[in-house]
């Protein structure tokens, strides 16, 4: 029995679409988790600064293994000649995520000032939600 990947055949566009939908339903969970965090975080408790930073690396690990397979597989998923601009405002959307991501891992680096927490979170979250679900209505919904 051969199960080495150099044989195994391309994902389909089916199997992408399932991939993606079960990541984006993991985000989502993560992101719930990250935010309830978020919220109870003060400005003078490095355990729940702690607790929050713990999360937030573990949606990082996800999410930016998510956006790679995004990035390589959902542009194939498009319809019409327009296959580069999907690809190149994808890797714009991204690329903001990883920014927000990054600030908000810095800030609490830094600074672990609760409020500051809290808004970069709630962008963060917003960010990655608003692409979920921009991506869930134009190129998985799609047959």
């Amino acid at each position: 029995m051969n199960t080495s990947s150099e044989t195994r055949s391309p994902a389909t566009p089916d199997e992408i679409r399932v991939r993606i939908r079960s990541e984006h339903a993991q985000i989502s969970a993560l992101l719930a988790r990250v935010e309830a965090l978020s919220e109870r975080v003060g400005d003078d408790d490095p355990k729940s600064v702690m607790a929050l930073r713990d999360e937030l690396q573990a949606l990082g690990e996800v999410l930016l293994e998510h956006l790679h397979y995004e990035e390589y597989q959902l542009p194939s998923l498009a319809e019409g000649g327009n296959l580069d601009q999907i690809a190149e405002d994808m890797r714009r959307e991204h690329q903001v995520q990883r920014d927000i991501f990054d600030s908000v891992i810095r800030e609490l680096d830094e600074t672990a000032v609760g409020s500051k927490l809290v808004i970069g979170v709630r962008e963060l979250s917003r960010a990655i939600r608003d692409d979920m679900e921009h991506e869930e209505r134009e190129l998985l919904s799609k047959p």
